[in-house]
């Protein structure tokens, strides 16, 4: 029986990179800080208390050099992932807005695409599919206006009532079939 699959938010995916970025290069620093400080080679007694003596002198500050890197490693590894996150969340969602910004202001317009490498590619097909749908709604409800602005001229000409009615009633179901 297999588990099934649980979706990891972002977020989350961008920290455990970023956690494990920091830790990989932690210990691999950690142990080229071990290795330099202890180089040398003791063979005597007195050889091992130097060594041990110049250790313990040169550990702290190999430390604290090696800490302060480490900070500004993780930060730069930070800013990176998110200055990458962002371009690939913010761009779309700047994208989308411009292209509703576009449909408000001046109607049926050509939309900004989205790029394939970009997050929010589902969001968008159904923005756009819900924009296609707006505007057959819309257009649909403009033909059965017409017919009834036709059948009023129509009915105030003959003053036959029928056509009117009937344009009338398809207004009405258009409007029905409206939804948003």
């Amino acid at each position: 029986m297999s588990k099934p699959h649980v979706p990891v938010p972002l977020d989350f995916k961008l920290v455990a990179k970023i956690g494990l970025c920091v830790a990989v290069v932690s210990c691999l620093g950690l142990l080229l800080t071990l290795l330099l400080v202890g180089e040398e080679k003791a063979t005597g007694y007195r050889q091992i208390v130097s060594a041990y003596g110049m250790v313990r002198q040169s550990l702290g500050p190999a430390m604290l050099v090696f800490g302060l890197a480490m900070v500004a490693f993780a930060g730069i590894v930070t800013w990176l992932f998110s200055l990458y996150t962002s371009f690939r969340i913010a761009g779309p969602l700047c994208r989308i807005s411009r292209n509703l910004e576009q449909q408000i202001k001046h109607g049926t317009v050509a939309p900004v695409p989205l790029r394939s490498a970009d997050s929010l590619q589902s969001e968008w097909q159904e923005l756009e599919a819900s924009v296609d749908a707006l505007r057959v709604q819309h257009e649909e409800l403009r033909q059965a206006l017409s017919e009834v602005e036709t059948a009023i001229r129509e009915y105030t000409r003959t003053g036959s009532a029928a056509v009117l009615e009937l344009a009338l009633a398809r207004l009405k179901q258009a409007e029905r079939r409206v939804r948003f």
